[in-house]
């Protein structure tokens, strides 16, 4: 089949969503499919991904960049007053606020068919976040697009996102969301939560929404080499808003010299290293989890969305912690039991702490879960 995904990301982005993107692309393409990927240029405020050999099989389209945007990304390396500097932080948050899209907006209402190679496709795949990527095929639609079956792959939800920093109201937002998903033959989301909030949403679209797990890109087994210390590795960003890590990071200052701790992520919340706990901003974390020997895993706050690093660390035959949070924490405890792959706590300081002393104790071994890798979901996913 010949198949177009579009993702207004670039496609060499270190993110959660371009992990899932290329998971599925990989699938799809082994499975004898022919891949247009439709995404936007790279720019240098993102940190890029380790790249991999198969998207050299994809046929990589771009879009026009945002002209507003680049020059926003031109000026970041220029000196500038503390008075400019902190007038165009306070410009960019008034701009979140009121705006529902981030800047690939303006590029989806302005893609070009041109940048197509043909006009038909099989089947087009839209995939959020960013959520103009629905946009996008909304626009080329009316510019001539055909296809034979449209899916929406959802990330984050709109009006229930607990990421979303607009000052619109939720009624308002609704809407938004309703417009976004009407006309598409199916609806793709990846927490069995969401799937349950959005039909109770959108009743009318309940019979085309299905949910789907998060696939992860390759199987990493690592040889069993002794630490001197129990190493822990926490990988992911952990904004105050969406995820706590305190707790996390308060028991591991009280297991003290008994484990060596690792936390690669972008906050808001400063954490301070200390003798035991490293901290590092996002990044390349491959050789670290390769010699770590327990992954955590802090589920968000609040909402219906399971983080995606959840699956990725799925792919590996480490120990796996998670941590359990949220208003649907004993569902999400429920659900996750079921792979029997998962060590689970309480988001609090002394759970964390016993957990983590049962299983460094603990002399269980585990394997990759198969019917989580890359080729598995995307059959699935067709």
């Amino acid at each position: 089949m010949k198949i177009l995904i579009i993702s207004l990301t670039p496609i060499e982005a270190l993110t959660s969503a371009m992990f899932r993107n290329l998971a599925l692309a990989r699938g799809l393409l082994e499975s004898g499919n022919q891949i247009d990927f439709l995404s936007v240029p790279f720019n240098t405020l993102l940190r890029e991904g380790e790249k991999n050999d198969f998207v050299e099989k994809i046929n990589v389209l771009r879009t026009q960049p945002n002209a507003a945007y680049k020059r926003v990304i031109e000026s970041e390396g220029k000196k500038e007053s503390s008075v400019k500097s902190i007038l165009k932080r306070l410009l960019r948050k008034v701009w979140h606020s009121c705006s529902v899209y981030d800047y690939t907006y303006t590029i989806a209402k302005n893609v070009g068919i041109d940048r197509l190679p043909v006009r038909y496709y099989d089947i087009v795949i839209s995939s959020s976040d960013p959520k103009s990527s629905h946009i996008a095929v909304k626009t080329l639609r009316k510019q001539g697009l055909t296809y034979g079956r449209w899916i929406q792959y959802w990330g984050d939800p709109l009006a229930v996102d607990i990421t979303q920093k607009s000052i619109y109201p939720r009624f308002i937002l609704k809407r938004i969301e309703r417009k976004l998903i009407n006309g598409a033959d199916k609806i793709v989301y990846v927490s069995p939560f969401t799937l349950k909030a959005q039909q109770g949403l959108y009743p009318e679209f309940k019979e085309k929404m299905t949910f789907l797990h998060v696939a992860y890109m390759e199987e990493e087994i690592s040889p069993d080499i002794p630490n001197n210390t129990f190493v822990i590795g926490y990988y992911g960003n952990y904004t105050s808003r969406v995820r706590n890590l305190l707790p996390f990071y308060e028991a591991c200052k009280e297991l003290g010299e008994n484990i060596s701790v690792s936390i690669y992520g972008d906050s808001d919340v400063e954490l301070a290293s200390t003798d035991n706990i490293h901290i590092f901003p996002r990044g390349i974390i491959e050789e670290h989890k390769r010699t770590a020997d327990l992954l955590v895993c802090v589920m968000n706050s609040q909402g219906t969305q399971i983080p995606g690093k959840l699956y990725h660390l799925a792919g590996t035959n480490k120990k796996i912690l998670v941590v359990l949070d949220g208003e649907y924490e004993q569902e999400m405890s429920e659900f996750l039991a079921t792979f029997n792959r998962f060590y689970l706590c309480k988001n609090d300081k002394n759970s964390i702490r016993q957990k983590i002393t049962e299983i460094m104790e603990d002399g269980k071994t585990f394997e990759p879960v198969k019917e989580l890798k890359y080729d598995y979901i995307a059959s699935k996913f067709i």
